[in-house]
């Protein structure tokens, strides 16, 4: 191989690096690597006994072949998996050696996959492993070229250390990026909204119910240059004391601080209650500067109280709908006209109303109902 300099080696380990932190940049480290090794083709890449085991960071990807490859020949390439799987980590090895090149060039994999992308020697190493399943680095050279020799091994043995890490990185990355997408998910669905913020009332955070209440042109809270601010300025002094006895409890637990509190919008309506606690730190966080989670929530009537009462109180769906009656205002004779029902019928729903949801009273009944909101939003 060509005499290579440091900066172009350095130059390399940097875009390697560059990938193991971002996958939009995996591809672009593999083909940083087909250059160094003035190669036809190289990719990363995972393999083992099931599809979820599979990945792929290639130079020009071919999409055509690329679903060939976990389509049609899968059987074959997970067989050629289990040849490889006892090569040790670290130690460099040539396909032709490991498959013997007259059996390579005869399967189904070097004529249907290998030789449409003009890969025709390959030099690679097995990078890391969970179980049956590993990864791997391998870069090919074309038909017209020469083979590898003993400084292209050289090269890849010196840079295993990097390419084992960049493979850990990419892994361990890509499971905490499916967890926070999950996690950010699950939050967008909860009927309350999550904000967290820091010690300047900057929001870092809202979840999809926090951003609805915050876009609320008449609501009791509204955002000024990424911060927090009570429409009321009494409410807002509150809201301040809040945050910052919050802070406090972090560093004191035991402290006394308020908790709670209730915000008002213009006209009196459109009123939250607010809950403010401190924000585990994350691993990347100050925990000195420190955050605030700080839960808010509707004071309104549940959207559907049928659904409400059906799903939270097992009622039926005529319970439900007397339910709803009485929690809206409606005395029982009103509610028992609505439905077409005698008067008697409706002290019978009643009766059952009160033994499932524990009420012994009309006026309980109704306070609880008004209350009752399902925990996750409505898609």
């Amino acid at each position: 191989m060509p005499r290579l300099d440091v900066d172009t080696v350095m130059s390399t380990i940097d875009r390697l690096l560059v990938g193991a932190m971002d996958e939009g940049q995996m591809q672009a480290a593999a083909e940083a690597m087909r250059q160094l090794f003035n190669g036809s083709k190289a990719c990363f890449a995972g393999i083992g006994p099931h599809p979820d085991d599979w990945a792929s960071y290639a130079t020009d990807p071919d999409e055509a072949l690329q679903e060939r490859c976990t389509g049609e020949l899968a059987p074959d390439f997970i067989e050629m998996g289990g040849t490889l799987r006892d090569i040790p980590y670290g130690a460099i090895y040539r396909d032709h050696e490991v498959f013997g090149a007259e059996a390579l060039r005869s399967s189904r994999v070097w004529q249907e996959w290998m030789r449409p992308q003009d890969m025709f020697g390959g030099l690679a190493c097995r990078l890391a492993g969970n179980g049956q399943a590993f990864w791997l680095f391998d870069v090919q050279r074309g038909r017209h070229q020469e083979g590898f020799d003993a400084e292209d091994a050289a090269l890849l043995e010196k840079l295993y250390p990097v390419l084992r890490r960049v493979v850990e990185l990419r892994r361990h990355i890509g499971r905490v990026t499916i967890q926070r997408d999950e996690a950010r998910g699950a939050l967008d669905r909860i009927a309350i909204g999550l904000a967290i913020l820091d010690q300047d009332m900057r929001i870092t955070y809202a979840n999809e119910g926090a951003d609805e209440i915050l876009a609320d042109p008449d609501g009791a809270l509204k955002l000024r240059q990424g911060r927090l601010f009570a429409r009321q300025p009494a409410d807002q002094r509150q809201l301040r004391q809040l945050v910052e006895g919050a802070l406090r409890s972090a560093l004191d637990p035991l402290a006394h601080h308020q908790a709670s509190m209730i915000l008002h919008g213009e006209d009196g309506s459109h009123s939250l209650s607010a809950c403010a606690m401190p924000a585990p730190p994350s691993p990347a966080q100050d925990q000195a500067a420190g955050q605030v989670l700080i839960a808010l929530r509707r004071l309104e009537t549940a959207a559907n109280l049928v659904a409400c009462a059906r799903q939270l109180f097992d009622l039926t769906d005529t319970e439900a709908k007397f339910a709803s009656a009485l929690a809206s205002g409606s005395s029982l004779t009103e509610a028992a006209e609505a439905q077409g029902v005698r008067i008697s019928t409706a002290r019978t729903h009643l009766a059952r109303i009160f033994q499932k949801t524990n009420t012994r009273q009309q006026s309980q009944l109704v306070s609880l109902l008004r209350s009752a909101e399902l925990p996750l939003r409505p898609r």
